[in-house]
């Protein structure tokens, strides 16, 4: 009875993969084709990401309600030819790709460079725009002339610190040529970069052409060079969407054709000479061409080659937290010090603090103090160069110095009052009591739950990656966006070592736990 009884138990646990292996392929084999989807819908779902603004896809000035920008008009254009509306899909620039793997969207158009690592996971159209890459500095800024002056240090011995968008060509191209004498700062919006130009917090950033012609007159900067290092954009699809591709190409030929196509990006001031390369038959045939030649490494083979990056972003990791989490404990005790033991002037702005610092999100007071705040202080070169560094640990210590505030002062609640006046009748002053005898007693009380906000705070240092820091699920960001097929093994092997850096304090966190609870009894 009892082996009957552990047969039925292990049936019970295979039969909802036996149910997967018999339903999947009958539901694969039930799906219709993309085109013939985007048709019976009525909708030509296409992704994109708002967050990169002009002249891609961006708010109308006037109309707060609408979006245009050229990538707008020309897919409201392509999805007419098909008899369809065009729909536009939300999504971060960098996971537009996992969002279309996903089924979220039918086709990715957002400036997306054609290349040979995402033609391994996906499929695309031929080239709907010819980039080239510009650099600009600030307009009173004389030391860049060209780019040849990035294979020399600054004047002053140290690296150029130049911006650009993550994950882009412009981010390969300046990684690759200049990586000896430049700091890239990988940001995720051209208007912070150009911002930064504007403020000295960078000496230049190199953008795509649409983001040069578009965002250079908006903003006090120059351009430093003739543009260089030439591309294209195209339209990434999901493999076996073929006839949806060949019914885009089919609209983009005819657009090219009869200057719709022109009239598009000259309303945008787009059109230049470097378009009329769109109708050479050879780039028409370079994604065919890119994806017959030789395959890149293995997944195991970039995570091997990877390896070092991710190990030097796990660094930062760990410096961002060893640094910011004293911080914040020193800030959440004087900060409960004062909240619970100082007069009422101080208690009103200390309380302001916690609940500010508690009810707004760590991401928003980053931006603040990264685009806000310390370019507003003059920071020295040699400290504004590591400007979004000190912006992570400030931001993390504050935000992180208010919940310790909290616990603090719950500890300082828990000693009994007994401990202070008994501390006062031996002859000591008000705040020895409390320093020597309340304030020891308190620590020993709330180390489980700080040491647990410490773990917290390494997965937190993530947030981080919106100010251009390069610590580790950014390094990933980047790795899986630039190789797209490693993305199941960068993932094991980025959570490995987030579990590596964490687990020996939940170890000590659950050990503090049991000496806390054995001295109580």
């Amino acid at each position: 009875m009892k082996r009957r009884a552990s047969l039925l138990r292990q049936f019970y646990w295979v039969l909802p993969f036996l149910l997967i292996a018999v339903l999947l392929p009958s539901c694969q084999s039930s799906q219709t084709d993309a085109l013939t989807e985007v048709r019976r819908r009525g909708a030509l779902r296409w992704g994109a990401d708002e967050e990169g603004g002009g002249p891609y896809v961006f708010r109308d000035p006037n109309n707060a309600e609408r979006l245009i920008g050229f990538e707008i008009d020309l897919m409201a254009q392509l999805a007419r030819g098909i008899g369809v509306q065009s729909e536009f899909r939300q999504c971060q620039w960098d996971d537009l790709l996992k969002f279309l793997a996903s089924r979220n969207c039918d086709v990715v158009v957002n400036g997306y460079e054609l290349t040979a690592e995402k033609l391994e996971t996906a499929i695309a159209t031929v080239p709907y725009y010819v980039y080239e890459l510009y650099m600009f500095s600030r307009q009173d800024d004389r030391r860049l002339g060209g780019w040849d002056d990035l294979k020399r240090p600054r004047p002053d011995g140290s690296q150029w610190t130049i911006g650009v968008l993550t994950s882009t060509a412009a981010d390969k191209y300046v990684s690759d040529s200049f990586g000896r004498h430049v700091k890239v700062e990988r940001l995720n919006g051209t208007t912070d970069a150009f911002r930064q130009v504007e403020n000295g917090t960078l000496d230049a950033t190199v953008a795509d052409s649409p983001a040069a012609i578009f965002y250079g007159p908006k903003f006090r900067v120059r351009q430093v060079g003739p543009p260089t290092a030439t591309g294209y954009y195209v339209m990434y699809l999901r493999p076996g969407d073929e006839p949806l591709r060949d019914a885009l190409n089919a609209g983009l030929r005819s657009a090219l054709r009869d200057g719709s196509l022109r009239a598009i990006y000259d309303r945008y001031g787009l059109w230049n000479r470097a378009q009329e390369k769109l109708t050479d038959p050879e780039v028409e045939k370079l994604s065919e061409t890119m994806k017959s030649a030789e395959p890149s490494a293995s997944g195991w083979g970039i995570v091997r080659r990877d390896l070092p990056l991710l190990l030097r972003a796990a660094g930062m990791t760990v410096f961002l937290s060893v640094v910011s989490m004293p911080l914040a404990i020193v800030i959440g005790l004087l900060v409960a010090l004062g909240r619970v033991y100082g007069p009422a002037w101080l208690r009103l702005p200390l309380t302001g603090y916690v609940e500010l610092m508690r009810g707004t999100p760590l991401l928003l007071q980053l931006l603040f103090l990264y685009y806000g705040l310390v370019p507003m202080l003059g920071l020295p070169d040699w400290l504004r160069d590591h400007a979004a560094i000190v912006s992570a640990v400030t931001g993390l210590a504050l935000n992180y110095g208010a919940y310790e505030a909290e616990i603090y002062r719950a500890g300082l609640l828990a000693i009994p009052t007994g401990q202070t006046e008994a501390a006062l009748a031996l002859g000591l002053g008000r705040w020895q009591a409390i320093w020597h005898v309340v304030v020891p007693q308190a620590v020993r009380l709330v180390i489980p739950p700080v040491t647990n906000d410490f773990i917290n705070l390494f997965k937190d240092t993530a947030v981080c990656s919106v100010i251009a820091v390069e610590e580790l699920s950014k390094r990933y960001n980047i790795s899986v966006n630039n190789t797209p097929r490693a993305f199941l093994e960068l993932a094991l092997v980025t959570a490995a070592l987030y579990l590596a850096m964490s687990y020996p304090l939940a170890l000590l966190t659950r050990r503090l736990e049991k000496k806390t609870t054995a001295a109580r009894a």
